[in-house]
């Protein structure tokens, strides 16, 4: 009895919190997607970061109000992914227009997908996606051919303005950085071209 009272305390103790967790998406030069938690990416990957805050854990349930509050529809408190910066100014080269003669860089838009995951675009028309759904048989289950069917989600996009347009350029820069560099056969040609002209938009624009 003794050493349960010991033992309870610390129980009660390791399972009060969770400490916030850094989580690492890694894209590879073919598109191939790995989440690790241990370390960043390795070189020439493309990476996203998620923090994941402290969570307490729920106290014991309280009486059953009379009316749920409604959920939020945005990710969970604590969490959010921070996109990973284009070039400085300072490694691109400098631009051969004057300053009087450029022009706000082409619209970008931030778009967002059904899962929650973000993309940047130059065009405000979202992309439809035709989602996989669960079917099941006439005896309520997947088995006896139950047959595929999908659902259609659109992305939502929304136009970016003043700095945040800037900075989302410079990101495109490196994006088309990254699959010109990782680039092979065919495809080196187009991609040096596609890269090329998303740094020049940025150069010769006012975001210089």
């Amino acid at each position: 009895m003794r050493r349960l009272a010991l033992i309870a305390p610390l129980l009660l103790l390791a399972v009060t919190s969770v400490h916030a967790t850094t989580i690492y998406r890694c894209t590879d030069a073919k598109g191939a997607v790995t989440m690790q938690n241990d370390a960043p990416c390795g070189p020439g990957m493309k990476q996203e970061v998620r923090t994941v805050g402290e969570l307490p854990t729920a106290p014991a349930p309280a009486p059953r109000a009379a009316a749920a509050p409604a959920l939020p529809s945005g990710p969970p408190a604590g969490a959010h992914f921070e996109l990973v910066r284009g070039p400085a100014d300072a490694d691109l080269p400098a631009s051969a227009l004057p300053k009087e003669e450029r022009k706000a860089p082409p619209a970008l838009f931030q778009c967002r997908t059904w899962d929650a995951d973000t993309y940047l675009s130059e065009t405000d028309t979202p992309q439809s996606r035709c989602v996989a759904m669960n079917t099941v048989g006439l005896d309520g289950t997947a088995a006896m051919g139950a047959g595929e069917a999908c659902e259609m989600k659109h992305d939502t996009c929304a136009a970016l303005e003043g700095p945040a347009l800037c900075q989302a350029w410079q990101r495109r820069i490196d994006e088309a950085k990254f699959r010109m560099t990782f680039a092979t056969g065919g495809d080196k040609a187009t991609r040096t071209a596609e890269y090329e002209r998303v740094r020049n938009t940025y150069i010769d624009s006012t975001c210089r």
